[in-house]
């Protein structure tokens, strides 16, 4: 696949419909990723331009990853027990207010993201090391159902705790890749994950971080539907 090429920050201000001085907030804020410069141009990764164009932005401070996991676990039908009862009773009534594209906004502190270019075989071995996510969740037959989605082939999606991508990274052989096909996602906290897997909802938002439209849809539906039924 070729590479799409970076984006100057005027560029990325004219495909956001934003000013140049928004661009570089969005950068420092960790929701455009940089891709280094050219000369004193500095360019963005065009993905993440993408993604926002597509989800959209918005003003106001996002989530802690701790009330960001707290919301996530509510939504699925999960006792958060990392928070306080007035901090859960607090989260509901907010969530009462929001729509799908908000709860992904507001939760995009929940975890650090790599994206990472890995082989066929590396994809199916690391599967085996990740609480799947993404399209990858879609390999259990209920959360597929649950998304109307199905496969998951070629992707390997998943959490991890902090610190643990860069070895994995160097056992799998994988090459970070803001366009990739692993797509590993760490965590600070434990207490969602206790089930052995991740929280519907939190799928869900991976979900609409995707590019591909099937996948994003299904993201955002799900979402709503949680939150309004």
């Amino acid at each position: 696949m070729r590479k799409r090429r970076e984006l100057t920050v005027a560029e990325a201000a004219e495909r956001l419909g934003r000013s140049k001085m928004s661009i570089h907030r969005l950068i420092d804020s960790g929701q455009l990723m940089p891709a280094g410069t050219a000369g004193k141009t500095i360019l963005i990764e065009p993905s993440s331009v993408e993604r926002l164009a597509i989800t959209g932005t918005r003003r106001g401070r996002p989530w802690t990853a701790k009330t960001a996991w707290a919301a996530l676990a509510l939504l699925s039908g999960q006792d958060p027990n990392w928070v306080s009862a007035s901090e859960k009773s607090r989260l509901k009534s907010r969530l009462r207010t929001l729509d799908a594209n908000a709860v992904c906004s507001l939760a995009r502190h929940k975890d650090h993201t790599i994206r990472y270019r890995a082989t066929r075989e590396a994809v199916d071995r690391l599967n085996d090391h990740l609480i799947a996510s993404g399209a990858s969740a879609m390999r259990d037959r209920s959360t597929a159902e649950t998304f109307g989605l199905s496969g998951g082939s070629g992707i390997a999606e998943g959490y991890v705790m902090s610190g643990d991508a860069r070895s994995l990274a160097n056992a799998f052989g994988l090459v970070e890749d803001a366009d990739g096909n692993a797509i590993i996602h760490e965590v600070g906290l434990e207490e969602p994950f206790t089930e052995g897997r991740v929280p519907v909802a939190a799928i869900a938002v991976d979900l609409m971080g995707s590019l591909a439209t099937r996948e994003r849809t299904a993201g955002q539906r799900v979402i709503d539907k949680l939150l309004h039924g």
